[in-house]
């Protein structure tokens, strides 16, 4: 309603936000969760901790730096140094120039960054983004790509116009995407975007965002879901299924509620429970889930995992120091088999609800942002194995959003990198 639009408007745009990681390596600490990286074996993979605490899936040979090493290895990715002078010498990096979209018609062998042996890390100036230019076309899969996220704000913060909005969404479409993600029901989500959404035959990953104001504050939006799909419903020939329920593919309670301390684990699973019952006497039988980072759904997998009816997660590179983005595509996919295994009894469909690269900002160890490394991370997502369960964030930079700590968070834009 336009009502909730207003009263929420300023807690749903913090719905990207993420936690300064240095306010989360206190709460990892508090919960006794926050460890140096370490791996245990098993068979040809083993199993390790990212700096903060993150699971991830990793080989034998990899990772074999201190994190220091990790740290500067991407500094040279293009400039391999063997006899590095004593005396750090600074790297000029070109022009910022608008990198090429990519097609992806045929599988291209990823590059390979130089063996960290023969780096002198005690000699390499900071990390820069220096990659060299990259010259194929748009981003195009053979299958087309799943789904991208939207949020429908201007850069200072306020709702974008219905023109607008309707023209953001049909680029969506035209770009190969099946799906549309949004995360709430402000700037009157469903009348505009839904319903342009359906227009282009986009199925929508509805959200219902939890404030910091907590699960209260959140509880209007199921009833603005049902009023939106009643409304659509009355136009729909006699005793035919509503469009509107059909074309909503999941729906979605909250983002990173429990990471941002919005509520409580307990809670969460119950607004889970009473939303699955709320959507289902309305007429949905599609699933329900939420949206944590991997870390986060897997300490909590007890609670909740008998509640979501697929296993979703938030998956970011960018955020594990060790990963470059020539590496993004392979953890990422890494991160989706993990989710796939976290459920106990019958395995559960796994999708990842966020995942993408920065194109500005300062490194975080490996994981360097730039316009030439955001290209390379999201075509490695793209064709990797996780490409056709991952939904791209976001479609534009998000200016209204804070930087963050290494001032990535407004970057994350990789619509136009996509073709079409």
């Amino acid at each position: 309603s336009a009502l909730l639009g207003f009263s929420l408007a300023g807690s749903i745009h913090q719905h990207g936000i993420r936690q300064s990681h240095n306010q989360r390596r206190e709460v990892l600490l508090a919960q006794n969760l926050l460890k140096p990286a370490q791996k245990t074996t098993s068979g040809d993979t083993s199993m390790g901790t990212t700096f903060y605490g993150e699971p991830t899936l990793i080989q034998p040979s990899e990772y074999n730096t201190t994190v220091t090493q990790a740290s500067t290895a991407v500094q040279t990715l293009t400039h391999p140094v063997t006899n590095a002078p004593e005396s750090p010498t600074a790297i000029s990096s070109p022009a910022p120039v608008q990198p090429p979209p990519i097609y992806v018609d045929k599988p291209a062998a990823p590059a390979q960054p130089p063996p960290l042996a023969d780096l002198a890390p005690a000699a390499i100036p900071p990390a820069k983004s220096a990659m060299k230019p990259l010259t194929s076309p748009p981003i195009k899969t053979l299958n087309s790509p799943w789904c991208m996220t939207y949020s429908p704000y201007t850069a200072s913060g306020n709702c974008k116009s219905s023109s607008a909005i309707a023209s953001d969404v049909a680029s969506i479409a035209a770009k190969g995407f099946s799906s549309i993600r949004i995360y709430s029901t402000d700037c009157s989500g469903l009348p505009i975007i839904a319903a342009a959404a359906l227009i282009h035959n986009l199925n929508l990953v509805l959200g219902v965002y939890i404030p910091p104001d907590g699960i209260p504050a959140a509880r209007p939006q199921l009833q603005d879901i049902i009023d939106w799909a009643s409304s659509s419903s009355s136009s729909s020939p006699p005793n035919t299924t509503n469009p509107s329920w059909q074309a909503i593919e999941m729906i979605v309670i909250g983002n990173e509620a429990l990471f941002n301390n919005h509520c409580s684990v307990p809670s969460l699973a119950a607004f889970m429970a009473e939303a699955r019952s709320v959507f289902r006497a309305a007429g949905y039988t599609g699933p329900i889930t939420t949206a944590e980072p991997l870390d986060v759904f897997i300490q909590h997998k007890s609670t909740l995992c008998p509640v979501s009816d697929v296993a979703a997660a938030n998956v970011h590179p960018f955020f594990n120091p060790h990963i470059s983005a020539h590496q993004a595509g392979s953890f990422v996919a890494s991160q989706l088999k993990l989710l796939q295994e976290v459920c106990p009894g019958k395995k559960k469909e796994a999708w990842i609800l966020e995942t993408g690269w920065p194109s500005r900002g300062s490194p975080n160890g490996r994981a360097v942002p730039g316009r030439w490394e955001q290209r390379v991370a999201v075509e490695g997502i793209a064709r990797g194995a996780a490409g056709r369960r991952s939904a791209f964030f976001g479609f534009v930079d998000d200016e209204w959003k804070e930087e963050g700590e290494w001032g990535v968070e407004r970057s994350f834009g990789c619509g136009g990198l996509f073709a079409g």
